[in-house]
């Protein structure tokens, strides 16, 4: 497994990243997504090897028009 952590300029709620969660979730070869109540600007992504999920990440962040950025890798 691979993982990334996003960080989203916006400040978002607890509804807001659950439905993000529920996205990001439905993409191929996602595995797992973790937020963080507490650091709401941060994503962690799970998804398996070989796969471009972090662009399709940033493209299905971008296009909620959020401001996305991946952090770490």
């Amino acid at each position: 497994m691979h993982t990334i952590q996003v960080y989203i300029n916006e400040k978002l709620n607890l509804s807001s990243l659950n439905e993000l969660k529920k996205l990001i979730m439905s993409l191929p070869h996602v595995t797992n997504v973790e937020v963080n109540t507490r650091v709401p600007h941060d994503l962690f992504v799970e998804f398996e090897a070989n796969y471009n999920v972090p662009m399709l990440v940033i493209d299905q962040l971008h296009h909620k028009g959020l401001h996305p950025d991946i952090v770490s890798a």
